[in-house]
């Protein structure tokens, strides 16, 4: 099939292309900033000779309707992710909203079959929920621009399917694995600073793990035309702190301690940095929303994904060890802090 993916040039987009490429998809992406093409999806095996590139955004809808020309399947990965200033965060929830709508509508338009939408599990968390399912209300309420435009995009999305859309639905976890160029995942920067102090800083809650090639897989066997409206919920395995203690501890030959502190000072401290950064915008892991999915986080029914497409996660171990020999390998961490799989 020629298959139309956005969001290309990320770090699920990258192995994305890979992925379909190996199953002998033809790959055509819509790129905004050439330049990430030798920076992102090469560094993953890609031939980029191999790629069709139209140029433009999903907020850019004569560049959208001449990329659906002629392409049998999308994948819609594009998001941004802005940060919490005012200016930013508008931008964000507006241009993730409207570019989901903008290239659903031009793929159904096309006669695309599948359209395949990549939500996030926090598109529908919630606390009081014992398992988060793909069947749970999209999270408009969030207060995260970026969950919010997630939300909201969801519920677009699910619309669509109501009214028989052929779109399937996946929603991610805490995805990370081997690097993508200097693109690491959603998980590193929480790897990077436990591997740093030596301590896991907290007892409550827990880390989801997705490896980036075991979502590629996910979305690549689900570009099947013909199945009509589907979801499936990827969450990954569900680590407690104690457990992701002992991973780290596996991975790199180190004693890394579990401090005892509860979650409710951290989503405290999440709240604090978020009122901060509103006024004052700079890049920290500890946000209100970040603090509350990792010390509230509830295990994901991915049932579907193993009994439906048939596929199975590797092993945490395999993947966090990739991550950290990536992020060894791109001078975010030093030997000593990787232990091991630095010899």
């Amino acid at each position: 099939m020629r298959v139309l993916i956005t969001g290309g040039t990320g770090y699920v987009g990258a192995y994305t292309v890979s992925a379909l490429l190996a199953a002998g998809h033809e790959v055509r992406l819509l790129v905004r900033d050439e330049a990430r093409l030798a920076r992102i999806v090469e560094p993953v095996g890609v031939d980029l000779a191999r790629l069709e590139v139209v140029a433009g955004d999903m907020t850019d809808r004569v560049a959208i309707d001449r990329a659906v020309e002629g392409v049998d399947a999308v994948i819609h990965a594009a998001a941004v992710v802005g940060a919490l200033d005012r200016a930013s965060a508008a931008l964000a929830l507006e241009t993730n909203v409207r570019g989901t709508e903008n290239v659903v509508t031009a793929a159904l338009a096309a006669h695309c079959d599948p359209i395949i939408h990549i939500s996030s599990v926090a598109a529908v968390y919630t606390p009081d929920a014992p398992v988060v399912t793909s069947d749970l209300a999209p999270a408009v309420g969030a207060a995260s621009p970026y969950t919010k435009s997630k939300a909201l995009s969801e519920r677009l999305v699910r619309e669509h399917q109501a009214a028989g859309a052929p779109i399937t639905i996946i929603y991610p976890g805490g995805v990370c694995g081997p690097a993508a160029g200097d693109a690491y995942g959603e998980v590193a920067e929480g790897f990077v600073s436990m591997l740093k102090g030596g301590v896991v800083p907290l007892k409550d809650g827990g880390l989801s793990i997705l490896d980036v090639r075991d979502l590629a897989n996910i979305i690549v066997t689900a570009v099947t035309p013909g199945a009509g409206p589907r979801r499936f919920m990827a969450g990954g395995a569900l680590i407690d702190m104690p457990a992701v203690g002992a991973l780290l501890s596996e991975a790199t030959g180190r004693r890394i301690r579990v401090l005892p502190i509860p979650g409710a000072v951290f989503r405290g401290i999440g709240r604090v940095l978020d009122a901060v950064r509103s006024v004052v915008p700079f890049d920290t892991i500890y946000t209100a929303e970040a603090m509350d999915l990792l010390t509230r986080a509830r295990p994901t029914d991915d049932r579907a994904v193993h009994d439906q497409l048939g596929i199975g996660y590797r092993p945490e171990i395999e993947t966090a060890s990739a991550l950290i020999a990536a992020l060894y390998a791109g001078g975010r961490l030093s030997a000593t802090q990787v232990g091991t799989i630095a010899q």
